[in-house]
Formats: structure tokens, sequence, C-alpha cells
């Protein structure tokens, strides 16, 4: 019975308020870690859980009504409650916990057993209202931080005005958020901005492609397993090469010229193969959907707001061209 309940405070009080907090955030933000070791997860889920378990107790025990909703039960004094959790702690501790539960012939036993049913009936009442306003707590502050964070771009435009707001942020917050999701989106950029993320991408094997990012994906330990680009265009660098070694004057040729259009809705690059990774933040000109392709020959219609991330991985040498079209 104690193994019993131990997984049951386990799952109920700790694991399950954890995976409830980051799928409420997690609908704004993309957080750094989805799979902890178990030291790290409790530890996760008792911070993000002190403020809602003691709201959620204090409600039960003194707002009229959350004292008796949902699940209902008699009103009874403190002294009577204490008493029924005496009767569970004692059928956790028994050796033989089916000797106070089950039926016997004799009448003192018997009514001693329906005692320990109403008992544990009553608790068990009183577990589940506690958890149903503990997890919807739990999702309220996982609404309220994902909320917080979305803010973080519009409030850092103007800082001086949220001082204390960015401190908040900046401390409890953007730690446990996917650095990919602060590189790879518009998340430090006033949302107003309208802005769309670049990426020039080169590959290990020495291929270059520019490209909207429509997404991103990460593994379990939050790192990057691929980008999703539309609007790409492919560097031809043997062409540009051939032009600069025939032209009489090698200034004439211009490498603007030799991007070309990848004819594909969406463009699939996968980590292993990216050796650079250079993100810009571009701005739209208008509220439809532009060709990158003829946003990179403009250079100058894009921010000075430069990422370089070089990869650690070795490209490997069999692997001829790694993308994948749709």
């Amino acid at each position: 019975m104690i193994a019993l309940f131990s997984t049951y405070f386990l799952v109920f009080y700790i694991l399950i308020p954890g995976i409830l907090f980051r799928f409420a955030t997690s609908l704004f933000v993309r957080l750094k870690l989805f799979q902890r070791t178990r030291t790290q997860e409790a530890t996760f889920a008792v911070a993000v859980a002190i403020l809602p378990f003691a709201i959620a107790l204090l409600g039960v025990w003194y707002v009229p009504g959350l004292q008796q909703y949902p699940f209902p039960n008699a009103n009874a004094s403190l002294a009577e409650r204490r008493q029924d959790y005496h009767r569970i702690a004692s059928l956790l501790t028994s050796s033989d916990a089916s000797k106070l539960l089950n039926s016997t012939t004799a009448s003192a036993a018997a009514s001693a057993r329906d005692t320990n049913w109403a008992a544990l009936n009553r608790v068990l009442r009183r577990q589940a209202r506690f958890l149903t306003w503990y997890f919807a707590l739990i999702v309220l502050e996982g609404f309220f931080f994902g909320r917080f964070a979305r803010k973080y771009g519009d409030w850092q435009s103007h800082a001086e005005n949220y001082r204390i707001r960015l401190w908040f942020i900046r401390t409890f917050v953007l730690p446990s958020i996917s650095e990919w999701h602060m590189l790879l989106t518009d998340f430090n950029f006033p949302k107003r901005n309208d802005l769309f993320v670049s990426v020039d991408v080169l590959q290990g094997d020495g291929l270059l492609y520019k490209g909207r990012v429509v997404e991103y994906f990460i593994d379990s330990d939050g790192k990057l397993t691929g980008i999703l680009l539309k609007d790409v265009v492919r560097f031809d660098r043997q062409s540009y090469h051939d032009a600069k070694s025939a032209a009489a004057n090698p200034d004439d040729i211009f490498a603007d010229d030799y991007w070309k259009n990848i004819p594909s809705q969406h463009f699939y690059i996968g980590h292993g193969s990216i050796s650079n990774l250079n993100v810009r933040f571009a701005p739209r000109q208008d509220k439809t959907l532009l060709s990158l392709a003829d946003e990179v020959l403009l250079e100058e219609n894009f921010t000075q707001d430069y990422v370089v991330v070089e990869s650690k991985d070795v490209p490997d040498p069999d692997l001829n061209h790694p993308d994948l079209y749709s």
C-alpha cells in the first residue's frame, strides 16, 4: 500500500502538474527541454506547482464554492476530517489492508469495515476536488507564463516602461525557452513589425540556400534536427565560378545573378547537413506573401540583425544531397 500511495503522489502531485504546465506554455513558446532526468523533472514540477498548490489548498479549505464542488461531500469538522485521514494512514501502513476493508462475520469488524470504506470515499472525493482545482490553476499558470513570454518582444522595444516585467521574464521565463525558438522566430521583436525569419544555409557539400523559415524541429534534448523553408533559392556556385573564369573583366560578374529558384512549395534541410547557418530578420513590404527570390537581390531591404550558427557536426562525405522536397 505504501508503494501504491507513493506512486499516486508522484504521478498526480509532481509529474502531471509539470506536464500540464509545459503543455499550456508550449501553446505560445517552444520550451527548451521536453525530457528531463527524474531529479530535473521533480525540481521543475515543484517549482511551478508551489503557488497553484497553495492557492488550491486554501481554496478547498476556506472558499465556499471550492469547498464542495466538484465532488461534494457532507460538511465535516476539522476533527472529523483528521479522523478520516488517520484511518487512511492506518490502511496504508497495515501489513494486510484487506482485513480492514473486506467483509467479515463479526458485527464489530463489519462496522469497522464500513467506517473505513466511508472514510476512504470521503478522502478520495476531497483529493479529487483538490486535484481538479490544482490542475486548473497549473494550466492557468502555464497560460500566464506563455502569454507573458509572447509579449517579450513588444516590451523589449519599450524597455524603460516595462523594467519589472522584463526582469521577471529574463529571470524566470527565458531560461526555460528553447534557444532555437528565440533564434528562428520573431520572439525578440514587436509583433506589429510583421517580420519573417530568413536563413542562409551552407551545407557540408558546399551548396548554399536562402529561404524563409516556416518551421523548425528539435529533439527531446532541445537540439535542432531540421528546418522547413519556403520561397527557397540556391546559389549556382559552379556557373558563377565558370562565368568569372571566362569573363574578360571578372568584376562584371555579379553573384546576385546566380541565385536560382527552387520549384518547391516547401524545402527541408536536416541539421546533419548544415555546416553554417546565417539568420536574418526581414521586414515584409506588404501583407501579401513576398517571394524571397526577389528579396535576396535587395539586401538593403533586410534589417541589420544577423546571427551566425556554425554546426559542430562532421558532414557525411557520402551524403551528396540530403534535402527533401515536398
